[in-house]
């Protein structure tokens, strides 16, 4: 379940890094292609501006410079509304008119749909010292019918205005010294339309990778569930078939206690004993034990090295104390791991046994070994490794199983690693109480 869950979290870890960078792969081709369709506008607003400059004329200015002066001398003229005002540039209405007639052939075989605006910003009184226009009533050029809203300021200038007036009638004769400054804004209205139109397929192909990654996950994790519940119930089989056992083993071995000794006997008693150990390997149960101590250890070491005549075992043994390990135990954790190494074709093992500060209990082997990626999993119940080799190897899976269980019952510590040559080593450390 701990499995299951790690391998959910990191895949929607992945899962969500993936839709960051799916993400930000998208919203900079957005930036890209805002880019280039910006700068496509700006080409064709040059080319519009041009047109329209070789209409204006000297008069032009001097319209506005007189203007200026009003505007500058007269209190009145500068709070009026600059969007009444007829006197500026003598070729704003010829613009006003014509600038959507050019746009209009400039963006014939486009989809374009551009806003333009040009105007004078500031306008500074060198002699007062005084700015003449309100940032909110900019003196309007000329404009398109669609207004600009957010578009961009492609093209700025920047003049002095210098000239004197003489007017006996008015009694004036004063010098004005204006700096004027004028930009060109231009929007391309259906910008966002025409890009997510040009990202559109990617947008697409992203959300249809993340749509199959998520399907895909949704399929896997349903069948690994799906797996893990046949699993449960073929494990749940095997430990009740083990359980029922336990009655006719027990009702044999009485019965063939009462039987006279004979060849037939032997025979039953030795099938009795190999069914009664699968059934004891399947549930494990407690069996209370005397301790350990040199004598048995010694008589543990013949009993094996009879039983195992054709495998060279060497052991190496030394005992000074033991204060918490059962025979029992003992013997179930040698058994296991050496049975287990004798079956994967070990024809020598080292044993190593040290019952000193702590119990410590090493059993290598020159067998076929562990693949590396499966020794995570080794101690799991009833877990096989799945190769070849294992095919011809009869066994349930049980042994290491049994073997982590009494280890964790004495809260020890057991790991495996491969050895240089062929085979693996086990490594079991245990506590004194």
């Amino acid at each position: 379940m701990n499995k299951g869950i790690g391998t959910t979290l990191l895949f929607l870890s992945c899962f969500l890094v993936l839709i960051a960078l799916q993400s930000y792969y998208v919203y900079n081709s957005y930036l890209l292609e805002e880019k280039e369709l910006n700068k496509q506008v700006k080409i064709i607003a040059d080319d519009v501006v041009k047109q329209l400059e070789k209409y204006e004329t000297d008069a032009s200015e001097d319209s506005l410079i007189l203007s200026l002066k009003k505007l500058s001398s007269n209190q009145l003229f500068m709070n009026q509304k600059l969007d009444e005002r007829k006197q500026w540039f003598t070729f704003k209405n010829f613009y006003e008119k014509e600038v959507d007639s050019i746009l209009d052939k400039k963006t014939a075989s486009t989809n374009f749909k551009i806003a333009l605006r040009s105007e004078i910003y500031s306008v500074y009184d060198e002699n007062r010292k005084l700015e003449l226009l309100s940032k909110k009533h900019p003196l309007i050029l000329f404009k398109t019918k669609a207004p600009v809203s957010v578009g961009f300021v492609f093209s700025e200038g920047k003049w002095n205005s210098n000239f004197t007036e003489r007017d006996t009638e008015l009694k004036v004769d004063a010098h004005y010294h204006y700096i004027i400054r004028s930009r060109i804004s231009v929007e391309l209205i259906n910008l966002s339309a025409l890009v997510f139109k040009k990202i559109l397929p990617l947008s697409l192909v992203s959300l249809a990778i993340i749509a199959l990654l998520t399907y895909l996950f949704w399929r896997t994790t349903k069948n690994l569930k799906l797996q893990q519940s046949k699993l449960a119930q073929l494990y749940t089989s095997i430990d009740s078939i083990s359980h029922e056992l336990s009655t006719p083993i027990a009702t044999l071995k009485f019965s063939l206690a009462g039987m006279p000794a004979s060849d037939n006997k032997q025979l039953f008693e030795r099938q009795i004993q190999r069914l009664e150990k699968v059934a004891c390997a399947v549930k494990n149960p407690e069996v209370d034990s005397e301790l350990i101590d040199e004598a048995a250890i010694k008589a543990y070491i013949d009993q094996t090295l009879k039983r195992f005549n054709g495998v060279g075992i060497d052991f190496d043994f030394a005992f000074k104390a033991n204060t918490q390990l059962s025979k029992h135990d003992f013997e179930q954790l040698l058994n296991n791991l050496i049975e287990n190494a004798v079956k994967y074709r070990a024809n020598h093992i080292d044993v190593k046994l040290d019952f000193s500060s702590q119990i410590n209990i090493q059993v290598a082997d020159n067998g076929i070994g562990i693949p590396k990626d499966a020794q995570a999993y080794i101690f799991d119940k009833y877990y096989r490794v799945s190769r070849l080799e294992n095919l011809q190897i009869t066994g349930l899976g049980l042994g290491l199983h049994i073997v982590k269980q009494t280890v964790d019952k004495y809260l020890g510590s057991i790991d495996v690693s491969t050895n240089a040559t062929n085979g693996v080593t086990f490594n079991i450390n245990l506590p004194h109480a």
